[in-house]
């Protein structure tokens, strides 16, 4: 730990907001309403962080459960999740649809809802209506696959669920694991159910990654929107930390093609836009391709346009 870093106070002041949501959740378990909450003040005593993990995978995939169950030996968790995979969609947030929380009773080592939305609301709606208090900090992953380079990044559900966390003043870290081409969707269609050395890569994955957000937490909190977007190489042995590198810039093209026999198009997403591409030295892409894993910590704010303000 860095002369820099300060430890966070646990006994953080409850917005009067919080404090009507307490009251709400007592009501709720008093009176049976279907949807338990923990002991009112269980989260209010613990000394662990408390933290809202999701992901864009749905609240189904291995690569989630595998992730929670590592967070856990760090964290106070609450888990909400897409009810099913919302990949490549972003920031999204929903306007009409009509969110429903269920509870996933008995299927990870805390409270987990999976929710009709898309990532982004998932951190919206826990933060506002499942926590007892604000979060200290918002996981999303771990992600099928890598989240490297700008468009993918900006495309990604998974970083945009960190990126809803950190516009709600909430530290925000995106995982994702990189995975051997062949056997992507095979892994895909299996909710991410892997066995052997990619299972081992995965919890070493896990394990940095809570690892990482666990002394990242410490920290007081960033100006900015920023987002810890940390990524895995598939076959991972947990030896090293992630390396610090930047979101590399990398043109896709049109993403969509017509299926062969049908009167649509869909997307097709082809790893040879990566392979085929020169990364510049100390991007994510190239740290990855060196098989090391990567960490980027990204700045959403610089999307606001103030340098063009500066002298």
């Amino acid at each position: 730990m860095t002369a820099i870093q300060k430890k966070r106070n646990p006994k953080k002041r409850l917005s009067q907001p919080h404090r009507n949501r307490l009251l709400f959740y007592y009501n709720l378990t008093i009176e049976g309403s279907g949807v338990k909450h923990p002991p009112l003040f269980y989260f209010m005593k613990s000394d662990k962080p408390l933290a809202l993990i999701t992901n864009d995978d749905s609240i189904d995939s291995y690569f989630l459960h595998v992730l929670v169950e590592e967070a856990s030996k760090n964290f106070d968790i609450i888990v909400c999740a897409p009810e099913e995979e919302k990949s490549w969609i972003g920031h999204a947030i929903s306007r009409h649809q009509k969110l429903c929380p269920v509870e996933k009773k008995g299927q990870f080592p805390c409270q987990a809802f999976a929710l009709n939305g898309t990532p982004a609301d998932c951190v919206n709606f826990a933060i506002g209506n499942l926590f007892p208090r604000d979060p200290d900090l918002v996981i999303s992953g771990i992600n099928l696959g890598y989240n490297i380079t700008l468009p993918m990044i900006l495309s990604s559900g998974t970083v945009g669920a960190a990126l809803e966390g950190s516009l709600l003043g909430v530290r925000s870290f995106a995982s994702s694991m990189s995975l051997p081409v062949e056997n992507f969707e095979e892994i895909r269609e299996n909710l991410g159910k892997v066995e052997g050395d990619i299972a081992e890569s995965l919890t070493h994955a896990a394990q940095m990654t809570a690892q990482y957000a666990n002394e990242w937490v410490q920290h007081p909190t960033q100006e900015g929107l920023p987002v810890h977007n940390l990524n895995f190489p598939s076959n991972y042995d947990g030896k090293e930390e992630p390396i610090l590198s930047f979101a590399g810039s990398l043109r896709l093209g049109s993403l969509f093609q017509k299926v062969e026999n049908q009167n649509y198009h869909q997307l097709v997403y082809r790893p040879e836009w990566l392979e085929q591409n020169e990364p510049e030295i100390g991007s994510d892409l190239w740290v990855l391709e060196q098989g090391k894993p990567t960490v980027s910590r990204l700045d959403f704010a610089d999307l606001a346009g103030r340098k063009h303000l500066e002298p």
